[in-house]
């Protein structure tokens, strides 16, 4: 299990001249490179349109970077709704970063979309839950449509509220390129930067440490 001190990260973002996610055939929005030394923990919470499940006053948030077409980031599901029922102060914070192409970015836009009716949760789910990739915008529009949205409302928010969901994920493209992520999923606990994938019983271990104070490095 590999921790690293958000701090370290950012660091080593700058020695790298804030390397982006080209392992993962995407590139930085412009503008990135200006905005590395102003990502810490607290700005990544920061964002109101990050949408966010579990406590409302937690003492632990983990902010997850995901693609609906990784399939790492699929098997992170069970693990993170099981971490948040049986500990009632943690919260995760999603933030929607397509990596694998124009069917991923389109899929972000419709579950950020479907947000407007409060139907974000449930459209996240099901694209997390898709067997396989989520192989076109018509799948996911399916899929949306079968988590309960109502789907003339979501077109009509995709295209009225464009440029904020664009906005979102471009915020969030910036925030892992300064992270030098190169790759879904990652992990952000309380300022612990996790380049990877944890086990429920690993992110419990690390929240104990947390909490307790323990060194964790």
């Amino acid at each position: 299990m590999k921790f690293v001190s958000l701090g370290a990260a950012l660091a080593a973002a700058i020695a790298l001249g804030a390397c982006g996610p080209a392992d993962a055939n995407s590139q930085p929005q412009s503008g990135g490179g200006a905005m590395i030394m102003d990502v810490g923990f607290n700005a990544l919470l920061r964002d109101p349109a990050t949408p966010f499940l579990g406590a409302e006053e937690a003492d632990v948030t983990i902010i997850g970077y995901m693609d609906y077409n990784c399939p790492y980031c699929k098997m992170m599901i069970p693990e993170l709704e099981g971490l948040m029922a049986s500990d009632s102060k943690v919260r995760v914070l999603y933030k929607e970063w397509p990596i694998f192409g124009e069917v991923s970015e389109n899929a972000s836009r419709i579950a950020l979309a479907a947000g407007y009716q409060g139907k974000y949760h449930e459209v996240h789910k099901a694209f997390m839950g898709a067997p396989g990739r989520i192989d076109s915008d018509a799948t996911a529009r399916r899929l949306a449509t079968e988590a309960g949205a109502d789907m003339a409302q979501l077109e009509a928010d995709l295209t009225a509220h464009r440029s904020e969901i664009d906005a979102v994920i471009r915020r969030n493209t910036v925030e892992a390129s300064a992270l030098a992520l190169r790759g879904t999923p990652a992990f952000v606990v309380n300022g612990v930067l996790i380049p990877g994938g944890l086990k429920k019983e690993q992110f419990e271990a690390l929240i104990g440490r947390i909490r307790s104070g323990q060194p964790l490095y």
